[in-house]
């Protein structure tokens, strides 16, 4: 007798609870495809799937969502229907959070619950084909001071002439609108186009600012349709091209930075810091943007409010810049390329930073200085890079500082190490000269402390080949240390430079005996110079550069103080740092100081490093000058770096001379004239 065969198990259906936990699942992971594959079929074949995601996704950029938690809370099932009830909590990006208690129903079909779908699952008040909408709110751009309160960058009122492509195009007026607006705005009809071309067309385009008195004189050119005149918040830079690299300018967002910048509340049109202060103090000068999340009809009224969040008042920001000096170093380098900073020893302020050529910010925010704008981008000059954070070059006879640090430091050295220049050098068997010999001269014999003084070559190439045996990674190691080779964090763009480095190429003793003296492939930018000198300087903290000195609420009346704060310590002794210091002092004061024909009978004491670096090619060496004051109590560190200028004595110094003048309120000494005690000092080989 044959047993029948066991009876299949019946399956199970999916319970209404599991099909309502992975939709909602599937929701706070923004798998969108996936929560549409948990729809009912007759769901389905109302919206298709890429309408769904699209849906949500639209969503999700309108009320600036960056998280959402949905719980379901409770679930009732009847029959081959169910009704499932949930709390969900959004994070929003401009709003906060945002919760709601919400309802849908599922439907059993064949055995498969599905979800019953309508945009009011993601927000209840999207019922009867109401649309999102976020309405953004913001609060007037705050202005930037000097640390004595003077204008940086101050918020004004401008015109500015908008284009509406939508308008124009339902009033055919499009060709009008150019024609009238070419003589207008000093545009040709192509350059116009071209502004709101590819652009949104019910957006307005703002193309150009005008003045009141060009608006009224052409009311009726630009009362065409389509031609929206707005007054609108505009920027004004009263120091001008004195200080484009540190104000910095405000710039039209793009359609490409609108969609990272979306989420914050930033929209078509408006504007934020691209360069400068204006870009670091981004977040206090704009302050927080509010908004409205509201739901419309499909009359376009509003027909309730989701959520809402006040605008957080703009602050006003107080730079560390003092806008006098600021002013005086912008005159320094006349035509030469180059830059000049200035640093607050005690607690790292930058006093004043130019880069030379410099641009005028308010061309960048008058829009009828279009090729003023256009010649500061493309000049081969490289106008906008910002030569105090942005350049980097080989720094010289600079480095020596760091090499005498270390060689005294970690090298076995003393101060009184004695050297012997002949002038050329032979220790790793093919000549290298000291500078002084391209005069016919030598400094025969001198010790460690008096080479840093007389800037001796033949010293620092013996130097760093005794370093190079005793371990080719010291002077690295100390260049990081002093902050080279890694960005300074002084928030505006820089570059880290380079520090040439065993591990990293075949390295051999030339190379040591090249870093001791900061050539070959060694890069540093002035910034990091500037720091490190005031490392020195103040007993070994290095600072990081800092710009912004406090952050004003002038509404509540309340102010918030940038503390310094620090990089790091040199790993220098106190007793290393002195013997830098004197060396460095001597520069300027010793009868065999590179710079010291620079500063005679100067009143203000002063230590610093002449340096003269080669480059590759015909081009002239560049001329650097790094030091502080006043020697016995320093209070700034000054930085001046001038490409292709020359030796670092006879052109960087005197411009040094130049801001310590103009800081400490002396005056240069007088020339001797016939008659008087001593001659004019004459300035002796140097490099």
């Amino acid at each position: 007798m044959t047993l029948p065969p066991p009876a299949s198990p019946t399956a199970v259906p999916q319970r209404a609870d599991v099909t309502a936990r992975i939709f909602l699942e599937a929701w706070s992971k923004n798998n969108f495809p996936a929560m549409y594959a948990a729809l009912a079929p007759a769901t389905q074949t109302k919206i298709s799937q890429q309408d769904f995601v699209s849906r949500y996704q639209d969503i999700v950029r309108e009320a600036t969502i960056t998280k959402i938690i949905p719980t379901l809370t409770n679930i009732v099932e009847e029959g081959a229907t169910a009704t499932a009830r949930f709390h969900v909590q959004y994070a929003t990006a401009l709003l906060g959070k945002i919760e709601q208690d919400n309802v849908f129903s599922l439907v059993r079909e064949r055995g498969k619950w599905g979800i019953v779908w309508s945009p009011r699952l993601i927000f209840k008040e999207l019922e009867n084909n109401n649309r999102l909408k976020l309405y953004v709110t913001k609060s007037t751009r705050g202005n930037v001071y000097d640390r004595n309160g003077a204008a940086v960058a101050i918020g004004v009122k401008a015109l500015v002439v908008n284009l509406w492509p939508a308008e124009m195009r339902r009033n055919q007026s499009e060709a009008n609108v150019l024609a009238a607006l070419e003589p207008v705005l000093g545009m040709t009809q192509a350059e116009i186009k071209q502004k709101y071309a590819g652009q949104n067309a019910e957006w307005k385009i703002p193309i150009q600012t005008i003045s009141q008195d060009l608006a009224q004189e052409n009311a009726e050119a630009l009362s065409l349709p389509g031609i929206v005149v707005e007054e609108l918040d505009a920027r004004q830079y009263p120091l001008a091209a004195a200080a484009g690299h540190v104000a910095g300018y405000v710039g039209q967002i793009s359609g490409e930075e609108l969609d990272e910048l979306y989420a914050q509340g930033y929209r078509e049109g408006d504007t934020f810091g691209r360069a400068g202060l204006e870009h670091l103090g981004e977040a206090y000068l704009a302050g927080g943007r509010g908004g409205k999340l509201v739901a419309l009809d499909t009359d376009g009224k509003q027909a309730a409010v989701i959520a809402e969040r006040a605008t957080e008042q703009s602050k006003s920001v107080y730079s560390t810049i003092d806008a006098d000096l600021q002013n005086h170093v912008a005159t320094l380098l006349a035509n030469k390329r180059g830059s000049i900073t200035v640093m607050d020893v005690r607690n790292g302020n930058i006093l004043a930073l130019y880069s030379n050529p410099g641009y005028d910010s308010n061309a960048f925010v008058e829009r009828d200085r279009n090729q003023e704008r256009r010649n500061y981008l493309t000049s081969p000059q490289k106008i906008m890079l910002n030569r105090a954070t942005q350049g980097v070059y080989p720094h010289g006879s600079v480095q020596k500082i760091i090499t005498t640090a270390t060689a005294i430091e970690r090298g076995g050295l003393s101060p009184h190490t004695p050297f012997h220049c002949t002038g050329v050098w032979r220790g790793i068997g093919y000549p290298k000269a000291c500078w002084i010999n391209a005069y016919g001269k030598t400094h025969g014999n001198i010790s460690l402390q008096n080479a840093l003084t007389q800037s001796c070559d033949i010293a620092y190439y013996e130097t760093g080949l005794i370093l190079h045996n005793k371990d080719a990674n010291l002077l690295t190691d100390f260049c990081r240390a002093f902050g080279l080779g890694s960005e300074t964090g002084i928030g505006l763009e820089e570059s880290a430079g380079n520090v040439p480095d065993p591990a990293v190429q075949e390295w051999q003793p030339t190379d040591s005996t090249d870093m001791a003296i900061g050539q070959d492939t060694f890069l540093v930018s002035p910034i990091q110079v500037v720091d490190f000198v005031a490392a020195v300087a103040n007993g070994g903290t290095l600072w990081r550069p800092n710009l912004i000195a406090k952050i004003q609420d002038f509404v509540n009346g309340t102010e918030e103080t940038v503390a310094p704060q620090k990089r790091g310590d040199l790993p220098v002794s106190a007793g290393t740092l002195n013997i830098v210091r004197d060396a460095m002092h001597g520069v300027t004061s010793s009868k065999d100081g590179t710079a010291a024909f620079v500063f005679d009978k100067f009143p203000v004491t002063t230590a610093g490093k002449t340096g003269t670096s080669q480059v590759p090619g015909k081009n002239d060496p560049h001329a650097w000058f790094a030091g502080f004051a006043p020697f016995e109590n320093p209070q700034i560190a000054v930085c001046v770096m001038v490409e292709n200028g020359g030796e670092g004595s006879k052109v960087a110094a005197p411009i040094f001379k130049k801001v310590m003048e103009k800081y400490f309120n002396v005056k240069p000494p007088t020339p001797a004239t016939k008659g008087t005690a001593g001659p004019t000092p004459t300035p002796p080989p140097s490099e």
